[in-house]
């Protein structure tokens, strides 16, 4: 895990603290644009930044079994059902100030804001049944309640980056960068060519386990009573696969506002859906604004 203290110090945020989860065949590196301490294009692309300019501290995690977290067993062990428990233990560690870091060792916050990105959400989504007192806000990016993918063992699709998982096969990466551009980008373009290749060459890992009990987040959380903030791409491939292109809507009809179901209990629930923007927004043209956009929700809900 990576804490980063704001740039920016705001007395009424000293308190509350941004917990960062990430989705499958990514790192907790891709809320920094992809790689750390420089991301792609700076801090073009980077949650990170922009949060610690608005005096926001991050915590950012990387999913078990990604990352420089460990990898066991990745079919009996790695499951969703384990890496919500272990969010929850984190953020409990968080709010008592018992996290093992000289920084947060004796630090407590008040309020935690969960952000998550796809995989990342619907473990957020199942922190809100679980455990809905865990969380004062959620912001799911990437989220629907829809998801798709195509996988390969991660040693065979990416063998220099990840031969030493030869043994592990139930760990899994995309092989075919062209494969990684339609699932996360857009056909109607809104992003840099190039950061799909810089995406690829950094991807991570999925355990099988993680995708046999990718259902278990996306569940009604009726005792949720926080806020919630949906950024969907309209051109999500992933959350909203449309024939014939996809598409997540706009307005009450829309894909990602049927979510809304899900948290009948919730204070707020609100859906921004940029256009040009595909499955990851935070790596789109779109991903500035999108950063605005949630920050002006948390300022305007209170935090």
């Amino acid at each position: 895990m990576r804490y980063c203290a704001p740039e920016v110090y705001n007395a009424s945020r000293a308190n509350t603290i941004q917990y960062l989860q990430h989705a499958i065949t990514n790192t907790k590196e891709y809320w920094n644009g992809l790689t750390f301490p420089n991301g792609y294009m700076g801090n073009l692309y980077s949650w990170i930044a922009y949060a610690s300019s608005q005096g926001f501290p991050t915590l950012s995690v990387d999913n078990l079994g990604s990352g420089d977290s460990d990898r066991p067993n990745g079919l009996l062990i790695t499951q969703q059902t384990l890496q919500v428990e272990i969010i929850h233990q984190i953020i409990t560690m968080l709010r008592q100030g018992a996290i093992p870091n000289p920084v947060l060792s004796s630090k407590q916050f008040n309020k935690v804001i969960y952000a998550g990105h796809s995989y990342g959400s619907i473990c957020g989504n199942a922190i809100a049944t679980h455990h809905p007192e865990d969380i004062d806000a959620f912001i799911y990016t990437g989220y629907s309640g829809d998801f798709i993918g195509g996988l390969v063992p991660a040693a065979l699709a990416m063998p220099l980056r990840y031969g030493y998982l030869a043994l592990q096969p139930l760990y899994l990466a995309q092989s075919v960068e062209e494969g990684r551009r339609i699932a996360l980008y857009t056909n109607v373009g809104g992003y840099d060519p190039n950061i799909v290749h810089y995406d690829f060459v950094n991807e991570g890992t999925v355990a099988v386990g993680e995708l046999a009990t990718l259902f278990y987040g996306l569940r009604s959380a009726d005792d949720f009573q926080g806020d919630i903030l949906i950024i969907t791409g309209k051109q999500n491939a992933i959350c909203c696969n449309r024939v014939p292109m996809p598409d997540c809507g706009s307005g009450p009809s829309s894909i990602p506002e049927q979510a809304r179901a899900f948290f009948p209990a919730a204070r707020n629930y609100t859906t921004y859906i940029p256009d040009k923007t595909g499955h990851s927004p935070n790596l789109h043209d779109s991903a500035p604004r999108s950063f605005v956009v949630a920050h002006e929700y948390l300022a305007a809900r209170g935090y």
